[in-house]
Protein backbone atom coordinates (compact mmCIF):
# COMPACT_ATOMS: atom_id res chain seq x y z
CA UNK A 1 0.00 0.00 0.00
CA UNK A 2 1.29 3.54 -0.44
CA UNK A 3 1.93 5.50 2.93
CA UNK A 4 3.31 8.71 3.39
CA UNK A 5 6.53 8.17 3.08
CA UNK A 6 5.96 6.87 -0.33
CA UNK A 7 3.67 9.65 -1.26
CA UNK A 8 6.94 12.77 0.27
CA UNK A 9 9.50 11.00 -2.54
CA UNK A 10 6.95 11.01 -5.02
CA UNK A 11 6.34 14.48 -4.13
CA UNK A 12 10.08 15.22 -3.46
CA UNK A 13 10.99 13.74 -7.05
CA UNK A 14 8.54 16.13 -8.96
CA UNK A 15 9.72 18.93 -6.98
CA UNK A 16 13.26 17.99 -8.56
CA UNK A 17 11.98 17.83 -11.53
CA UNK A 18 10.02 21.13 -11.44
CA UNK A 19 13.26 23.10 -10.08
CA UNK A 20 15.21 21.08 -12.99
CA UNK A 21 12.77 22.63 -15.59
CA UNK A 22 12.98 26.08 -14.07
CA UNK A 23 16.66 26.03 -14.27
CA UNK A 24 16.31 24.58 -17.71
CA UNK A 25 14.05 27.44 -18.40
CA UNK A 26 15.66 30.14 -17.03
CA UNK A 27 18.73 29.05 -19.34
CA UNK A 28 16.50 28.74 -22.64
CA UNK A 29 15.98 32.48 -21.43
CA UNK A 30 19.82 33.92 -21.52
CA UNK A 31 19.87 32.40 -25.06
CA UNK A 32 16.91 34.03 -26.10
CA UNK A 33 18.31 37.54 -24.89
CA UNK A 34 21.98 36.89 -26.25
CA UNK A 35 20.17 36.08 -29.54
CA UNK A 36 18.46 39.02 -29.77
CA UNK A 37 21.72 40.95 -29.17
CA UNK A 38 23.99 38.86 -31.14
CA UNK A 39 25.37 40.13 -34.79
CA UNK A 40 23.10 38.91 -37.84
CA UNK A 41 25.88 38.14 -40.38
CA UNK A 42 23.32 38.02 -42.56
CA UNK A 43 22.37 41.79 -42.07
CA UNK A 44 23.24 44.63 -44.37
CA UNK A 45 22.82 46.94 -41.53
CA UNK A 46 26.13 48.37 -40.41
CA UNK A 47 26.00 47.34 -36.84
CA UNK A 48 27.82 48.61 -33.46
CA UNK A 49 29.19 45.14 -31.83
CA UNK A 50 30.59 47.12 -28.61
CA UNK A 51 26.77 48.86 -28.39
CA UNK A 52 24.97 45.29 -29.10
CA UNK A 53 27.72 43.93 -26.05
CA UNK A 54 26.75 46.42 -23.78
CA UNK A 55 22.85 45.82 -24.33
CA UNK A 56 22.98 42.07 -23.28
CA UNK A 57 24.95 43.21 -20.52
CA UNK A 58 22.26 45.24 -19.35
CA UNK A 59 19.56 42.56 -20.58
CA UNK A 60 21.00 39.92 -18.60
CA UNK A 61 21.81 42.38 -15.25
CA UNK A 62 18.13 43.45 -15.15
CA UNK A 63 16.88 39.97 -15.77
CA UNK A 64 19.24 38.11 -13.59
CA UNK A 65 17.22 40.81 -10.60
CA UNK A 66 14.24 38.47 -10.93
CA UNK A 67 15.73 35.79 -10.08
CA UNK A 68 18.02 36.84 -7.28
CA UNK A 69 16.10 36.16 -3.56
CA UNK A 70 18.00 39.02 -2.17
CA UNK A 71 17.15 41.76 -5.10
CA UNK A 72 14.28 44.04 -4.04
CA UNK A 73 14.77 45.90 -7.34
CA UNK A 74 12.34 44.82 -10.54
CA UNK A 75 13.21 48.08 -12.74
CA UNK A 76 13.96 47.32 -16.21
CA UNK A 77 16.29 50.11 -18.20
CA UNK A 78 14.30 51.21 -20.70
CA UNK A 79 16.70 50.04 -23.73
CA UNK A 80 16.44 46.75 -23.04
CA UNK A 81 12.97 46.54 -22.21
CA UNK A 82 11.35 44.38 -24.95
CA UNK A 83 13.45 41.77 -24.67
CA UNK A 84 13.90 40.96 -21.29
CA UNK A 85 9.90 41.58 -20.95
CA UNK A 86 10.03 38.87 -23.55
CA UNK A 87 12.54 36.51 -21.69
CA UNK A 88 10.75 37.10 -18.98
CA UNK A 89 7.09 35.74 -19.64
CA UNK A 90 8.85 33.27 -21.76
CA UNK A 91 10.09 31.46 -18.17
CA UNK A 92 6.75 32.63 -16.54
CA UNK A 93 4.62 30.59 -19.43
CA UNK A 94 7.10 27.39 -19.20
CA UNK A 95 7.10 27.61 -15.57
CA UNK A 96 3.49 26.88 -15.34
CA UNK A 97 3.23 24.35 -18.07
CA UNK A 98 5.76 22.50 -16.54
CA UNK A 99 4.34 22.96 -12.83
CA UNK A 100 0.61 22.05 -15.04
CA UNK A 101 2.24 18.62 -16.02
CA UNK A 102 3.75 17.50 -12.78
CA UNK A 103 0.88 18.37 -10.58
CA UNK A 104 -1.14 16.32 -12.86
CA UNK A 105 1.84 13.76 -12.88
CA UNK A 106 1.48 13.73 -9.56
CA UNK A 107 -3.00 13.21 -9.37
CA UNK A 108 -2.70 10.21 -11.78
CA UNK A 109 -0.47 8.26 -8.95
CA UNK A 110 -2.95 6.17 -7.46
CA UNK A 111 -4.45 5.42 -11.44
CA UNK A 112 -1.11 4.26 -12.23
CA UNK A 113 -0.37 1.89 -9.48
CA UNK A 114 -3.99 0.49 -9.64
CA UNK A 115 -3.84 -0.05 -13.01
CA UNK A 116 -0.71 -2.10 -12.43
CA UNK A 117 -2.08 -3.71 -9.62
CA UNK A 118 -4.74 -5.18 -12.08
CA UNK A 119 -3.13 -5.55 -14.91
CA UNK A 120 -0.93 -8.19 -12.86
CA UNK A 121 -4.18 -10.30 -11.33
CA UNK A 122 -5.32 -10.34 -15.16
CA UNK A 123 -1.57 -11.51 -16.12
CA UNK A 124 -2.49 -14.55 -14.33
CA UNK A 125 -6.07 -15.13 -15.74
CA UNK A 126 -4.02 -15.18 -19.51
CA UNK A 127 -1.27 -17.23 -18.13
CA UNK A 128 -4.41 -19.94 -17.35
CA UNK A 129 -5.53 -19.42 -20.82
CA UNK A 130 -1.95 -20.29 -22.38
CA UNK A 131 -2.06 -23.36 -20.07
CA UNK A 132 -5.65 -24.61 -21.84
CA UNK A 133 -4.16 -23.36 -25.29
CA UNK A 134 -0.87 -24.97 -25.45
CA UNK A 135 -2.27 -28.09 -24.07
CA UNK A 136 -5.08 -28.21 -26.74
CA UNK A 137 -2.50 -27.70 -29.48
CA UNK A 138 -0.43 -30.50 -27.78
CA UNK A 139 -3.48 -32.62 -27.77
CA UNK A 140 -4.02 -31.71 -31.49
CA UNK A 141 -0.34 -33.12 -32.26
CA UNK A 142 -0.85 -36.19 -30.31
CA UNK A 143 -4.06 -37.12 -32.50
CA UNK A 144 -2.29 -36.45 -35.59
CA UNK A 145 0.39 -39.05 -34.36
CA UNK A 146 -1.92 -41.43 -32.88
CA UNK A 147 -0.58 -40.87 -29.45
CA UNK A 148 -2.38 -40.96 -26.30
CA UNK A 149 -2.36 -37.07 -25.17
CA UNK A 150 -2.13 -36.12 -21.54
CA UNK A 151 -4.21 -33.22 -20.56
CA UNK A 152 -2.92 -30.50 -17.58
CA UNK A 153 -4.98 -27.72 -17.24
CA UNK A 154 -4.63 -27.32 -13.80
CA UNK A 155 -4.01 -23.72 -14.61
CA UNK A 156 -7.12 -23.02 -16.68
CA UNK A 157 -9.06 -24.82 -13.96
CA UNK A 158 -7.91 -22.72 -11.35
CA UNK A 159 -10.25 -22.45 -8.91
CA UNK A 160 -9.17 -19.35 -6.95
CA UNK A 161 -8.80 -17.69 -10.94
CA UNK A 162 -12.31 -18.52 -11.49
CA UNK A 163 -13.39 -16.21 -8.24
CA UNK A 164 -11.83 -13.37 -10.45
CA UNK A 165 -13.12 -14.36 -13.62
CA UNK A 166 -16.84 -14.35 -12.23
CA UNK A 167 -16.35 -11.12 -9.68
CA UNK A 168 -17.95 -8.26 -11.11
CA UNK A 169 -16.32 -5.85 -8.62
CA UNK A 170 -13.04 -6.81 -10.37
CA UNK A 171 -14.56 -7.27 -13.45
CA UNK A 172 -15.64 -3.57 -14.07
CA UNK A 173 -12.29 -2.36 -12.77
CA UNK A 174 -10.41 -4.08 -15.31
CA UNK A 175 -13.57 -2.63 -17.97
CA UNK A 176 -13.05 1.22 -16.38
CA UNK A 177 -8.89 0.72 -16.65
CA UNK A 178 -9.11 -0.80 -20.16
CA UNK A 179 -6.95 -3.44 -18.94
CA UNK A 180 -6.61 -6.34 -22.02
CA UNK A 181 -4.10 -8.24 -23.61
CA UNK A 182 -5.67 -8.40 -26.74
CA UNK A 183 -2.41 -7.37 -28.59
CA UNK A 184 0.28 -9.24 -26.17
CA UNK A 185 -0.79 -13.03 -28.01
CA UNK A 186 2.62 -13.89 -28.84
CA UNK A 187 4.29 -12.60 -25.91
CA UNK A 188 1.78 -14.41 -23.70
CA UNK A 189 2.35 -17.71 -25.40
CA UNK A 190 6.13 -17.46 -25.14
CA UNK A 191 5.57 -16.15 -21.24
CA UNK A 192 3.65 -19.35 -20.77
CA UNK A 193 6.46 -21.69 -22.59
CA UNK A 194 9.20 -20.44 -20.58
CA UNK A 195 7.70 -20.88 -16.95
CA UNK A 196 5.71 -24.78 -18.21
CA UNK A 197 9.52 -25.84 -19.26
CA UNK A 198 11.66 -23.87 -16.89
CA UNK A 199 10.25 -23.73 -13.53
CA UNK A 200 10.31 -26.46 -11.58
CA UNK A 201 7.29 -25.48 -8.97
CA UNK A 202 5.18 -24.87 -11.97
CA UNK A 203 5.66 -28.37 -13.25
CA UNK A 204 4.86 -29.74 -10.68
CA UNK A 205 1.42 -28.06 -9.93
CA UNK A 206 0.60 -28.36 -13.62
CA UNK A 207 0.92 -32.20 -13.31
CA UNK A 208 -0.72 -32.94 -10.38
CA UNK A 209 -3.90 -35.00 -10.47
CA UNK A 210 -6.73 -32.49 -9.26
CA UNK A 211 -5.10 -30.06 -7.26
CA UNK A 212 -6.96 -28.69 -4.02
CA UNK A 213 -8.06 -25.11 -3.26
CA UNK A 214 -4.83 -24.42 -1.15
CA UNK A 215 -2.28 -25.91 -4.15
CA UNK A 216 -4.53 -23.84 -6.76
CA UNK A 217 -3.63 -20.35 -4.21
CA UNK A 218 -0.04 -21.57 -3.46
CA UNK A 219 0.45 -21.77 -6.98
CA UNK A 220 -0.62 -18.14 -8.24
CA UNK A 221 0.97 -16.64 -4.81
CA UNK A 222 4.62 -18.61 -6.29
CA UNK A 223 3.95 -17.00 -9.58
CA UNK A 224 3.38 -13.77 -8.60
CA UNK A 225 6.48 -13.72 -6.22
CA UNK A 226 8.39 -15.98 -7.39
CA UNK A 227 8.01 -14.95 -10.97
CA UNK A 228 6.23 -11.85 -11.98
CA UNK A 229 8.12 -9.27 -9.29
CA UNK A 230 11.75 -11.29 -9.91
CA UNK A 231 11.67 -12.61 -13.45
CA UNK A 232 13.73 -9.90 -15.49
CA UNK A 233 11.66 -10.91 -18.41
CA UNK A 234 8.61 -9.83 -16.69
CA UNK A 235 10.08 -6.37 -14.59
CA UNK A 236 11.66 -5.45 -18.11
CA UNK A 237 8.20 -5.31 -19.68
CA UNK A 238 6.84 -3.45 -17.12
CA UNK A 239 9.28 -1.08 -16.74
CA UNK A 240 8.59 -0.39 -20.56
CA UNK A 241 5.16 0.37 -20.00
CA UNK A 242 5.25 2.36 -16.47
CA UNK A 243 8.75 4.64 -16.32
CA UNK A 244 7.59 4.42 -12.34
CA UNK A 245 7.65 1.03 -11.51
CA UNK A 246 10.37 0.60 -10.33
CA UNK A 247 9.89 3.17 -7.92
CA UNK A 248 6.04 1.50 -7.31
CA UNK A 249 7.19 -2.02 -7.98
CA UNK A 250 7.05 -2.52 -3.99
CA UNK A 251 3.59 -1.04 -3.50
CA UNK A 252 2.10 -3.01 -6.44
CA UNK A 253 3.63 -6.08 -4.86
CA UNK A 254 1.95 -5.44 -1.69
CA UNK A 255 -1.66 -4.67 -3.54
CA UNK A 256 -1.43 -7.62 -5.39
CA UNK A 257 -0.16 -10.30 -2.54
CA UNK A 258 -2.76 -8.56 -0.24
CA UNK A 259 -5.86 -9.38 -2.98
CA UNK A 260 -4.39 -12.95 -3.03
CA UNK A 261 -4.47 -13.02 0.36
CA UNK A 262 -8.23 -12.45 0.36
CA UNK A 263 -9.56 -15.90 -1.39
CA UNK A 264 -7.00 -17.59 0.42
CA UNK A 265 -9.79 -20.04 1.82
CA UNK A 266 -12.01 -21.30 -0.26
CA UNK A 267 -15.29 -19.52 1.23
CA UNK A 268 -13.68 -16.21 0.73
CA UNK A 269 -14.59 -13.55 -1.41
CA UNK A 270 -12.27 -11.43 -3.77
CA UNK A 271 -11.68 -8.43 -2.32
CA UNK A 272 -9.64 -5.95 -4.70
CA UNK A 273 -6.19 -4.56 -2.39
CA UNK A 274 -7.22 -0.24 -2.04
CA UNK A 275 -4.63 1.60 -2.37
CA UNK A 276 -3.93 3.03 0.51
CA UNK A 277 -6.16 3.27 4.05
CA UNK A 278 -7.70 6.72 3.49
CA UNK A 279 -6.55 8.11 -0.10
CA UNK A 280 -9.17 10.93 -0.20
CA UNK A 281 -6.82 12.14 2.51
CA UNK A 282 -3.58 11.00 1.37
CA UNK A 283 -3.97 12.05 -2.19
CA UNK A 284 -5.04 15.63 -0.70
CA UNK A 285 -1.77 15.64 1.09
CA UNK A 286 0.26 14.82 -1.12
CA UNK A 287 -1.16 17.44 -3.86
CA UNK A 288 -1.06 20.45 -1.28
CA UNK A 289 2.35 19.40 -0.01
CA UNK A 290 3.69 19.82 -3.86
CA UNK A 291 1.20 22.64 -4.61
CA UNK A 292 2.47 24.65 -0.94
CA UNK A 293 5.91 23.95 -2.05
CA UNK A 294 6.03 25.55 -5.21
CA UNK A 295 3.91 28.57 -4.14
CA UNK A 296 5.83 29.31 -1.08
CA UNK A 297 9.39 28.51 -2.62
CA UNK A 298 10.78 32.34 -2.43
CA UNK A 299 9.64 32.44 1.33
CA UNK A 300 10.76 28.46 2.84
CA UNK A 301 14.10 29.79 0.11
CA UNK A 302 14.58 33.23 2.77
CA UNK A 303 14.09 30.96 5.45
CA UNK A 304 16.98 28.80 4.44
CA UNK A 305 19.22 31.70 3.75
CA UNK A 306 18.94 33.28 7.07
CA UNK A 307 20.05 29.73 8.42
CA UNK A 308 22.84 28.85 6.41
CA UNK A 309 24.41 32.37 7.47
CA UNK A 310 27.23 32.89 5.08
CA UNK A 311 26.94 29.58 3.25
CA UNK A 312 25.86 30.85 -0.50
CA UNK A 313 22.61 28.51 -0.96
CA UNK A 314 23.51 27.58 -4.57
CA UNK A 315 26.38 25.59 -3.16
CA UNK A 316 24.14 23.61 -1.20
CA UNK A 317 22.94 20.65 -3.25
CA UNK A 318 20.05 20.83 -5.41
CA UNK A 319 18.53 17.47 -3.68
CA UNK A 320 19.26 19.13 -0.10
CA UNK A 321 17.15 22.19 -1.26
CA UNK A 322 14.20 20.99 -1.95
CA UNK A 323 14.21 18.41 0.41
CA UNK A 324 14.70 21.11 2.99
CA UNK A 325 11.85 23.38 1.63
CA UNK A 326 9.85 20.66 0.97
CA UNK A 327 9.94 19.76 5.21
CA UNK A 328 9.50 23.58 5.99
CA UNK A 329 6.48 23.40 3.86
CA UNK A 330 5.21 20.30 5.65
CA UNK A 331 6.33 21.67 9.26
CA UNK A 332 4.13 25.37 8.59
CA UNK A 333 1.57 24.07 6.30
CA UNK A 334 0.53 20.91 8.18
CA UNK A 335 -0.42 21.66 11.96
CA UNK A 336 -1.94 17.82 12.45
CA UNK A 337 1.74 15.75 11.31
CA UNK A 338 4.52 16.17 14.63
CA UNK A 339 7.09 17.76 13.90
CA UNK A 340 9.51 15.27 14.63
CA UNK A 341 7.29 12.88 12.34
CA UNK A 342 8.28 15.43 9.50
CA UNK A 343 12.10 16.33 10.20
CA UNK A 344 12.64 12.11 10.94
CA UNK A 345 10.86 11.36 7.54
CA UNK A 346 12.92 13.83 5.35
CA UNK A 347 16.21 12.20 7.15
CA UNK A 348 15.38 8.97 5.77
CA UNK A 349 14.31 10.09 2.64
CA UNK A 350 17.65 12.45 2.16
CA UNK A 351 19.50 8.74 3.23
CA UNK A 352 18.45 7.31 -0.03
CA UNK A 353 18.06 10.96 -2.50
CA UNK A 354 21.39 12.63 -1.68
CA UNK A 355 24.80 13.25 -0.74
CA UNK A 356 26.74 10.92 1.93
CA UNK A 357 26.57 14.09 4.29
CA UNK A 358 22.77 14.92 3.44
CA UNK A 359 21.24 13.09 6.72
CA UNK A 360 23.41 15.25 8.62
CA UNK A 361 23.37 18.05 7.01
CA UNK A 362 19.59 18.34 6.86
CA UNK A 363 18.92 17.27 10.44
CA UNK A 364 20.74 20.28 11.35
CA UNK A 365 18.98 22.63 9.27
CA UNK A 366 15.64 21.58 10.24
CA UNK A 367 16.44 20.75 14.05
CA UNK A 368 17.62 24.67 13.97
CA UNK A 369 14.69 26.13 12.30
CA UNK A 370 12.49 24.23 13.51
CA UNK A 371 12.82 25.37 17.06
CA UNK A 372 12.91 28.99 16.06
CA UNK A 373 10.32 28.80 14.28
CA UNK A 374 7.94 27.07 16.60
CA UNK A 375 9.22 30.26 19.19
CA UNK A 376 8.28 32.54 16.65
CA UNK A 377 5.17 31.18 15.92
CA UNK A 378 5.39 30.57 12.44
CA UNK A 379 5.07 26.38 13.55
CA UNK A 380 1.55 26.19 15.22
CA UNK A 381 0.61 22.72 15.71
CA UNK A 382 -3.02 20.92 16.69
CA UNK A 383 -4.34 17.96 17.11
CA UNK A 384 -2.24 15.12 16.47
CA UNK A 385 0.52 17.64 15.67
CA UNK A 386 1.10 18.53 19.51
CA UNK A 387 2.33 15.05 19.87
CA UNK A 388 5.67 15.22 21.70
CA UNK A 389 6.34 12.38 19.30
CA UNK A 390 9.91 11.59 21.43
Amino acid sequence: MINRRSLRIKAFKNLYAYESCKGANYLMALDMIDKEFSLDLNSMDIIDKDELDRKKILAIEDFDKFFDPNSEDESINVEVKKEVGEALEFVKKQNVADYTRLAKDLNEEATRVTKDHLLIISLLEELAFQNKKFEDEQTDISEILGEKSVVNTNLYNNKVLAKFKSDSTYNKLLSSFKINWANQEDKLGNWYRVISKKDDTFKEYIKKENPVYEEDWLILDYICRGVFFKNDVFTSYFEDIDLDWSENKPIIRSLVLKTLKSVKEEEDKVKIAEISYNWKDDSEYVKELFKVSVKENDKLEKLLIGKLQNWDIERVALTDRVLLKMALAELIHFPSIPTKVTINEFIEISKTFSTPKSKKFVNGILDGLSAELVKSGIIRKSGRGLLDNK
